[in-house]
């Protein structure tokens, strides 16, 4: 069986460590990872937003463990000039965060399906095929 390649966004990881709706779709992708047959993509700046929202929500010794966590979950994806050319791209589109517009920039550039959960990326769905947390199996 093939290995699945997604791209993910900051708000899925996020919703698994603070165990908000929908947590156990991103647990059982987290749990695939581990098996070798799911690839989550992260891009640097959506880390930097996993580890923000940690910090802010849940303290900084979560926050670190977040940092150690996310690095066995996904792959991390150092953000180059393409990559952030490609997200100015977006943000010019309008409607959507500029640190969301990253995950939407590695989503497009690499042609996987993007995962989350934020309403935000309605606006990109012409040109980034969305893995919905909701229906994300």
């Amino acid at each position: 069986m093939a290995e699945a390649l997604y791209a993910i966004d900051a708000q899925p990881l996020v919703a698994f460590i603070k165990r908000e709706a929908h947590w156990q779709r991103i647990g059982a992708a987290i749990a695939a990872t581990t098996r070798g047959e799911v690839t989550l993509r992260l891009t640097t700046v959506n880390a930097g937003e996993v580890i923000m929202a940690t910090e802010r929500d849940l303290g900084a010794v979560v926050a670190h463990q977040t940092v150690v966590s996310i690095q066995q979950w996904t792959s991390i994806v150092d953000v180059d000039l393409e990559l952030a050319a490609r997200a100015g791209w977006f943000k010019l589109r309008g409607g959507i965060s500029y640190a969301d517009c990253f995950a939407a920039a590695l989503a497009h550039r690499d042609g996987i399906p993007l995962i989350t959960g934020d309403p935000e990326f309605r606006r990109v769905e012409d040109v980034v095929r969305i893995a919905w947390l909701d229906s994300f199996a």
